[in-house]
């Protein structure tokens, strides 16, 4: 999900002149969080055709199109999750547990209970639920359905000074052992979760893309061409395996789209990579424009993931006067593969304007993102 709340410093804009100087610190992070916000963005724009199968059509283009999508966009997510585990699990000096725990919970919690406030509003529009509602709907549901990312990943903040004392002494085989533990447990449990011992410790979780992302991010990664290769050929498992289980089950079967699928974690790893050892430098140099524009979207990204998904509501409802969806472009008939992307785009452009608009109100600076 895109938050720059992953990042332990603030991003900044900067100036061409200072793209490869070494008080620039990893000017991959920023590509990589722009593009995984804008990603992000795609799925959920698309999310929808992938619950229209109809089995009766010899091929079914609206529900492939969600398909595709979904099949090239899985490692979107996991991004965001490796790229915190690259940055803040390297110790730095003079960073107590404390003071870790404190900076991420105002930088991450505070524009959460704004922005859950937001949604709440949004979603009983026209009353308000009960006191025992909502503090369940608060304490025990995800209250949107992209919300899930923030406790998920304060999880992660809370396991942070742990990881990082172990980390500190750990040998790259150490690291190595615990990556590949964690993906072979929560892939086990996700396809046979009543397997002897998977059962028992299938808390890992998230955990091991974290760890991840420090590891891609620390050690330099041999065979790299074949990681890569691995990659594709997970794009096409993604595709393929997820039309033949689903037509096999006359409904929509998400197994091979889950994020501890062998195939996305393999996909993830692959992408990420790749993203984190292009030459970024060059690029900036070349566009330093476009170099500008990406510095300030990947800035705004946290404030854009809250906000998407209520833009893409109102545009697929035509609350705001104009109807965006998959379907229709300003109400005019087009094919969902186009829909889709104009409805991101739309929605991406809408969702970064009003949070540029919404940070030049003093009171809300803060609580926004």
């Amino acid at each position: 999900m895109g938050t720059s709340s992953t990042t332990e410093e603030t991003t900044t804009v900067v100036s061409v002149a200072q793209v490869k100087s070494p008080n620039l610190k990893r000017p991959y992070a920023n590509y990589i969080r722009a593009i995984a916000a804008f990603a992000v963005v795609l799925i959920h724009s698309s999310g929808e055709l992938l619950n229209t199968l109809d089995t009766n059509l010899a091929f079914d283009s609206q529900w492939w199109t969600g398909n595709i999508y979904y099949s090239f966009l899985r490692w979107a997510t996991p991004f965001f999750i490796m790229l915190s585990g690259s940055i803040l699990l390297k110790t730095r000096e003079g960073d107590s547990t404390f003071g870790f725990l404190r900076q991420r919970a105002v930088r991450v919690l505070l524009p959460f209970a704004f922005w859950v406030f937001v949604y709440i509003l949004y979603e009983y529009r026209g009353g308000f639920p009960m006191l025992p509602e909502f503090l369940n709907k608060i304490l025990f549901t995800d209250i949107y359905y992209h919300l899930w990312f923030i406790p998920m990943i304060t999880g992660m903040y809370l396991l942070t000074p742990i990881f990082r004392t172990w980390l500190k002494s750990a040998q790259r085989s150490d690291v190595e052992y615990f990556v590949g533990l964690a993906f072979i447990i929560t892939g086990l449990q996700h396809f046979w979760p009543s397997l002897i011992i998977v059962k028992y410790i299938g808390w890992l979780g998230y955990i091991g893309y974290y760890v991840m992302g420090y590891y891609l991010a620390t050690y330099p990664i041999r065979y790299k061409k074949l990681l890569y290769g691995l990659g594709l050929v997970s794009i096409l498992v993604n595709m393929f395996a997820t039309a033949y289980v689903s037509l096999n089950a006359g409904v929509y079967v998400n197994t091979y789209f889950v994020y501890f699928s062998p195939n996305v974690v393999l996909m993830s790893a692959a992408w990420f990579l790749f993203l984190k050892e292009t030459d970024w430098g060059t690029f900036s140099m070349r566009y330093p424009r476009l170099h500008q524009g990406i510095m300030r979207f990947s800035e705004l990204s946290f404030g854009l993931y809250f906000i998407h998904v209520l833009v893409i509501d109102l545009l697929k409802n035509n609350y705001l006067g104009f109807l965006i969806s998959p379907y229709k472009f300003f109400g005019m008939p087009v094919a969902p593969w186009i829909g889709s992307m104009l409805l991101a785009l739309s929605v991406t452009v809408i969702s970064y304007l009003v949070i540029e608009l919404l940070l030049r109100v003093p009171f809300l600076k803060k609580v926004v993102m």
